[in-house]
This record gives structure tokens, sequence and C-alpha cells, in this order.
């Protein structure tokens, strides 16, 4: 789950260069804000722009790919689907390859995002088959690799690892994605060598220092694992993220007071993402009234990428307060989004609920579509059968 966050956050990058920046009319002048807004990310107020394009003039394809992007920003991918499907062009010129490279690669995030990883590999070929824009080529084969690795296709994914580094020895994205992938396959040796490579090439690379650390605890090294996290906190770095970073460390170092002041400087700085980790923070401190505001206000950000586990947090607290009404809610809200890496973890949740709440033909019923979904869950088939004693 980590590396598809990663993988997410690195390649859903908006080459400016490669967009048209348009005319003087009022739909062009919407659509070059918009673009100016993904630079400064803020994707939120980049996409009611270039909705406003696509309202003045429906006919171009620069219009709906912008508003595709920022709703992949958003991880709305959904919605994203459905704006990059307005813009496939069938001419062939130099303008219309150049805008169906960039609808082939936003559709294979898109894609990528709601785990559909065939599709993204188809897309990711045929936005490779298009010469116009090379510069997309390496973010284009770096989601081609991790889709195949989301496949189990290690073999293929690590050709394309290989051959990125080997024409860019400091290329520190391909060095993160194929020590995730020596992680899968258990070489954590080679794993720690190309996180260090990464950190090499970028020392504040925090992705690269929470790789090793995660490396150092499979390895059951804890004082290297430890060092690894202090070495980041005493990172000098202006970067307006390290407070999250930071943060982080502390957490994982058990030092929740420090990680909550990390993340409430974060915050305070205009960094929103902060309050997921606060609350998580939260949660360790078995403070599940304070998380949960925490969890309710990330949720209602609209302008925000959310890491939708929050709709599982925010439910594992209104169990523990035993606001079983709310939690409910919150459970719903999450199964809605279609997103399978929380769907686990959910309908557990809406079994647990349900049995709280005394209501065991729905707990049945419910638990019933889990075991289908998940039927190597022993734990969850005997629950189940114990609930049908109480029916």
């Amino acid at each position: 789950m980590r590396q598809k966050k990663y993988i997410l956050k690195q390649i859903a990058i908006i080459c400016t260069a490669a967009f048209l920046f348009t005319g003087c009319g009022k739909a062009d002048k919407s659509y070059d804000k918009g673009m100016e807004y993904i630079e400064s990310e803020d994707y939120g107020k980049a996409l009611k722009c270039f909705e406003e394009a696509i309202s003045e003039n429906a006919d171009k394809a620069e219009y709906y790919i912008g508003a595709g992007m920022a709703y992949n920003y958003l991880g709305r991918y959904d919605e994203a689907v459905e704006k990059f499907s307005h813009a496939f062009q069938e001419s062939e010129n130099t303008i219309s390859n150049t805008n169906n490279k960039q609808l082939y690669y936003g559709d294979a995030i898109s894609k990528y995002g709601l785990a559909k990883y065939d599709e993204a590999i188809e897309d990711c070929k045929k936005a490779l088959n298009i010469k116009q824009v090379d510069s997309l080529d390496e973010k284009i084969n770096l989601l081609l690799a991790a889709s195949y690795q989301a496949v189990d296709n290690y073999t293929g994914a690590q050709k394309i690892y290989d051959s990125i580094i080997k024409s860019d020895k400091k290329n520190t994205k391909a060095y993160i994605a194929r020590a995730s992938l020596f992680v899968e396959v258990k070489d954590y040796e080679s794993a720690a060598k190309d996180y260090t490579k990464a950190m090499d090439t970028d020392e504040e690379c925090d992705d690269a220092y929470f790789g090793l650390y995660n490396v150092y605890n499979l390895q059951k090294d804890e004082e290297s694992a430890k060092s690894i996290l202090n070495k980041l906190i005493d990172m000098d770095s202006d970067d307006k993220k390290h407070d999250i970073a930071s943060g982080k460390a502390y957490y994982y170092l058990g030092e929740y007071d420090n990680a909550l002041a990390a993340f409430k400087k974060a915050v305070k700085n205009g960094e929103q993402d902060a309050l997921y980790f606060e609350g998580m923070t939260y949660v360790a401190k078995s403070d599940y009234n304070s998380a949960k505001k925490l969890f309710k206000e990330y949720i209602s950000k609209e302008d925000l990428t959310k890491n939708i586990d929050a709709y599982v947090q925010i439910s594992n607290c209104l169990i523990e307060v035993e606001d079983y009404e709310q939690a409910l809610t919150y459970v719903q809200k999450g199964l809605d989004l279609g997103e399978t890496s929380v769907q686990k973890s959910l309908l557990k949740n809406n079994v647990i609920i349900y049995e709280k709440m005394g209501l065991y033909k729905k707990a049945y019923s419910v638990a019933g579509k889990y075991v289908k979904l998940y039927p190597d869950d022993k734990k969850m088939k005997r629950e189940l059968t114990f609930i049908r004693t109480r029916i």
C-alpha cells in the first residue's frame, strides 16, 4: 500500500511544458489559471478553473485533460476517468498526438489508482507508442513498471527500473521504486542499497529514509532503524513538508508528544495532510475523541488528496467511544468510494458495529458478504457461525 501511495504521488505530476498554454479567450484564461494552480499544488482551485473552461468551451481536449489530472491529484479517480473519456482525438497531428499522450498517461494514473492494473498497462503502452512529448516517457515507464509490479510481473518491472537507472544514475524515483520491488521479493540487501543510493542522490528524500527504516525493521535491526529516523529528524531542511516527515519519525520512535508538536506545526504552516497523522498519533495515545475530531476535519477538506484509510480510522475511533450510528455513517461513506484497499477493513468494522448495536441479522448479512470476498479469513468464518446463533 505504501508503494502505491508513493507511485501515485510521484507520477501524477503534470509536465507543464508538455501542456499547451492557450490563447486570450475566457475559457483559455481559465485553463491557464488552472495550470498555474497545478504548479502551486492548489488542486481544488485548479479543478474549478478547468471546469469553468469546459463550461465556456466543451470542445477542447486540453480542458478535459487538465480537469482529469486535477481529479487524479485529489485522488478522485473515477471522476478523472470520466473527464479523460471526453478528450480523445481521432486526428493525426502534433496537437492531437500531444493531447492523446497526456490523455493515456492521465487515464493510466486513474486506472492504477483504482487498482485496474491491466488497464493501466495498456494505457501506458498506448502513450509510449506516441512519439510526441518524449519528456513524459520516464514518468510513463515508471507507472508501467509499477503496474507490472502490482500484478506480480517482477521481471518486467525490474527491467524498466534497471533501464531508467542505467540511463540516469541519479534518478531518485527509480531507485526508490526498484527498492520497493526488492522488498516485495524479500531481497532486503538490494533494497537497502537502493534506498541508500536514493538518499545519496537526494539527501532530503524522506521516502528513502522511511523505506530504509522499513527494511531495517524487516531485518530485525532495531538499532539501525532508530538511527535512520534520528538522522531524518536532525536533517536541516527548508522543505515545508519536513515537519510531517519529522512527525512521522517521532511517531515511529514512540515519541508521541514530539510527533504531535511537529504535526501541529505542519498544519499551522498549511500542510493539511498532517491532520491525518496527528489523528493517528492520538489513536496511539488512546485519545479517541481527539483523534476522531481530526479525522473528521481531514475528511471534510475538499481540496485535499486524501488518504482514504481515514475512513477506517474514524470508524475505529467511533466504535471505541461507542458512537455506533456515526461509525456506520463513515463506514458507508468509505465503502461508497469503491477503493479496494480499505474495503476489507471497512466491512469488518461494519460487522462489528451491527453486532454492537444488536442488529444480528444485518451483521450476519455483511459477514456473509465478507466471507465470500475473503474466504481465507478463518476468524470471520468463526464469527459468522457465532452470529448465526444470535439470530
